[in-house]
C-alpha cells in the first residue's frame, strides 16, 4: 500500500500535504521531528519520505542518513528554504530521490512524490557519490534547478553539453559534476578549443601519428 511519510517542524507545511496528498487519495503520515518518524519504523515502513532539512535537535540530512542506511529502497524528497550548492549536492551525495526549494508549488511537488511512489514500487536504489564542492552559490530559483541538475548528472554516465554565454559559469558547473562524479579521481581538463587553430585542434586532442 502506497504511504508517504511527511517530517516537517512547520505544523503550516504538514497541514499542506495532509490535504494535498488526500485530495490526491495518496495515505499520509506527518511527524513534527525525526525523532517520531524514526519510532514509527517499529509499526511499518513508508513508499515514500518527504523531509525537511532543518529541525530542531536533528538535520534532514541526517535523518535520510539513518533511513538509507537501513532503507536504502525508500525514496527519500528533500526540502529546504535554505538552498545552496553545498546542501543540494550533499543530498545527492547522501541518497534523496530529489530535492525541492521551498516554497513550493505543491501541485508539482505531488507530481515528484507520485514520481517517487513509482520508483519505489521497482526498488530502484539511488547511487551514492562523495565529492567535492566548487565555489557555486545563489538563492534563485533558476540556480536551484542548476544544482539539482549538478546532483543528478554527477551520478549519470550520460555525456553532458553545457551551454551559455561566456563567463555564465559552464566550467565551474563542470567542474561540479566533475568533482562529485566517480571520476573524480581523475584529472579534470579543461580546455579553450576557440584558441585553438582548426588545423591543430584534431592533433592536440588526439595526438599525430
Amino acid at each position: 500500500m502506497k504511504n508517504v511519510w511527511i517530517v516537517d517542524d512547520d505544523k503550516s507545511i504538514r497541514w499542506v500535504f495532509e490535504k494535498a496528498l488526500s485530495k490526491a487519495k495518496i495515505p499520509c503520515k506527518t511527524f513534527e521531528n525525526t525523532k517520531q518518524a524514526i519510532n514509527q519504523f517499529n509499526q511499518e515502513q513508508p513508499s515514500v519520505i518527504v523531509s525537511d532539512i532543518r529541525m530542531p535537535n536533528e538535520s534532514g540530512l541526517e535523518f535520510l542518513t539513518k533511513v538509507k542506511s537501513k532503507f536504502p529502497e525508500i525514496p527519500i524528497i528533500i526540502m529546504t528554504a535554505y538552498s545552496d550548492l553545498d546542501t543540494t549536492v550533499s543530498a545527492f551525495q547522501k541518497g534523496a530521490f530529489e530535492y525541492i526549494a521551498k516554497p513550493f508549488d505543491i501541485d508539482k511537488t505531488i507530481e515528484i512524490i507520485n514520481q517517487a511512489l513509482e520508483y519505489s514500487t521497482k526498488n530502484n536504489q539511488t547511487q551514492k557519490v562523495i565529492g567535492h564542492l566548487p565555489e557555486i552559490i545563489g538563492q534563485a530559483q533558476s540556480m536551484q534547478e542548476v544544482f539539482r541538475a549538478i546532483g543528478r548528472l554527477s551520478q549519470s554516465n550520460a555525456t553532458v553539453l553545457l551551454n551559455g554565454e561566456s563567463g555564465s559559469g559552464k566550467e565551474l558547473v563542470a567542474k561540479a559534476i566533475h568533482n562529485n562524479s566517480n571520476r573524480r579521481d581523475n584529472p579534470f581538463i579543461a580546455i579553450n578549443t576557440a584558441a585553438i587553430p582548426q588545423d591543430l585542434l584534431e592533433v592536440d586532442l588526439f595526438g599525430h601519428e
